[in-house]
């Protein structure tokens, strides 16, 4: 009988461990397992809940752009969706990013409110990459430099939709400028110095001066000591102001702008050299835009002037109206990087 009362007690130690174990979170270890697969679940839900493919409307931003060429399905959307479709404006940086929003932001949500779409405004750090957001259909439209133009134009077909008129006119200059205070009077007088241009691409800011010294036998690329891309035209002024550079090419837009907000400039800077008029930086699509949409989009840009909001927004950045203009606008710049691009 001992033996019988011996081997149960050292069974019922055997447990004990067990129990004390189960107990000692003060949670029976049914509702503990019980607890632990709701809060599995729950956690499996969330994920699922925030999947893009399985997105709950206002659980997701506000304003949502896929970059991804559209679909040629013609299963209709999904109904949970209930956002407009964007309007995807590209905006080279012909002035600083920072600029270039504050200048264009109205007339991109106008022009998007105008075909009852939501503006979304790309920028990229150089003319190259804007072009690429075009050709690769990132985006919808895109206001871009001329020669920039002139390289998609050739590149995939770029096509011009409108072109801005100011002051009367549809074409701008290049302005080679240089502190006050220097001795130069000619391009040629820069010869081994620091000179500033917004980008590689820029009809205004590299291509006129570098195809200037081709026509007169010099070597662009070896011209100068050292060419610095400032990233804008803003930016290029402001470097020959500092004393960074000894001479820039600038577009005359951007100069006189900047001029106006700061009269200073006039005095501080002289302009040494100025081009031949070039065509307008146009707005622009590619070529295999929806027809009908490039013809909304095309109606909504030439009747700005004639909507008083519109109007008021492009009157505040410069621009009288929104014109068609004659292509031949754009063939000094097409003959001028015909010639830039052949040197050896």
């Amino acid at each position: 009988m001992a033996d019988d009362e011996s081997k149960k007690l050292a069974a019922h130690k055997q447990v004990a461990p067990s129990n004390t174990a189960r107990e000692s979170y003060g949670v029976p270890l049914p509702y503990a397992i019980l607890a632990m697969g709701t809060v599995l679940f729950a956690f499996y839900y969330v994920i699922q809940l925030v999947r893009q493919d399985h997105l709950e409307p206002g659980l997701g931003p506000r304003f949502s752009v896929s970059l991804e060429e559209p679909s040629t399905s013609n299963v209709p959307p999904p109904a949970r969706s209930t956002s407009r479709a964007s309007l995807r404006i590209a905006i080279a940086p012909v002035i600083s990013p920072e600029k270039s929003i504050e200048i264009y932001k109205d007339l991109a949500h106008h022009l998007a409110a105008q075909l009852d779409r939501e503006a979304v405004v790309l920028q990229r750090a150089t003319y190259a990459e804007i072009n690429e957001l075009v050709r690769s259909r990132q985006c919808d439209i895109a206001l871009v430099c001329t020669y920039p133009f002139v390289r998609g134009e050739q590149d995939f077909g770029m096509e011009v939709l409108a072109v801005p008129q100011v002051k009367g006119v549809v074409t701008y200059h290049s302005l080679i400028i240089v502190p006050k205070s220097s001795q130069a009077e000619s391009l040629l007088d820069l010869r081994g110095k620091r000179f500033a241009g917004a980008d590689i691409m820029s009809n205004s800011g590299w291509l006129y001066p570098a195809t200037w010294l081709q026509t007169r036998g010099e070597d662009p690329d070896a011209f100068f000591s050292e060419v610095l891309v400032a990233g804008s035209h803003d930016r290029s002024i402001q470097a020959v102001l500092s004393g960074y550079v000894d001479g820039a090419a600038v577009d005359s837009l951007v100069y006189d702008t900047i001029a106006e907000e700061d009269p200073s400039v006039v005095t501080r800077t002289r302009v040494i050299l100025k081009s031949p008029p070039f065509g307008m930086p146009p707005i622009v699509v590619h070529p295999r835009m929806v027809p009908e949409l490039k013809t909304e989009l095309r109606d909504a840009l030439l009747d700005m002037d004639e909507d008083p909001e519109g109007k008021r927004i492009i009157s505040a950045i410069g621009i009288d109206e929104f014109v068609v203009a004659a292509d031949s606008i754009y063939d000094s710049v097409r003959r001028a990087a015909k010639l830039w691009e052949s040197r050896q």
